[in-house]
């Protein structure tokens, strides 16, 4: 069980910068904050999950969205398993929102050749759990909102 310090879980931190920064290796992805609303960093990598298939991050804007994220190298694959496993376990802790995305920020460009699994584990994350996942070559910055699901008026 995650231990509480101060009525939290240390694991969550709760921050108003103007931007949010998760990092690992060389890998980041910085998360707009312009309002300084209160947004949660949450450490699932022996924090949240302990052991097991995890993720690395979770960034809550609670308004609006939580951004699982997993911050890679090349293996976009066992990234898909590890948000998927992420997720799960997110989905039904007190503190997650009402909507979700994911994101993999990973090295090196994209062979074509895995383009075509990139679009379908996208397509099965949006269809199956209304996640919106987006697969990364660079570090960069992202709104929360590029996160919520669009919705086509045709």
């Amino acid at each position: 069980m995650p231990s509480k310090k101060r009525g939290h879980l240390t694991y969550v931190e709760e921050l108003t910068d103007r931007l949010i920064t998760v990092k690992e290796n060389n890998r980041f992805a910085h998360f707009q904050n312009p309002n300084k609303a209160t947004i949660r960093r949450i450490l699932v990598d022996g924090g949240l999950i302990t052991q097991g298939t995890r993720a690395d991050f979770i960034v809550s804007h609670p308004e609006i969205v939580d951004v699982i994220v997993e911050l890679k190298g090349s293996d976009t694959a066992h990234g898909i398993e590890q948000i998927r496993a992420t997720y799960f376990v997110w989905s039904k802790h007190e503190l997650a929102g009402r909507a979700c995305g994911a994101l993999i920020v990973r090295g090196q460009g994209i062979h074509p050749k895995h383009q075509a699994n990139i679009q379908r584990w996208k397509n099965q994350m949006q269809m199956r759990h209304g996640v919106v996942l987006m697969v990364e070559t660079r570090n960069r910055e992202y709104r929360f909102e590029e996160f919520l699901p669009r919705i086509d008026n045709d």
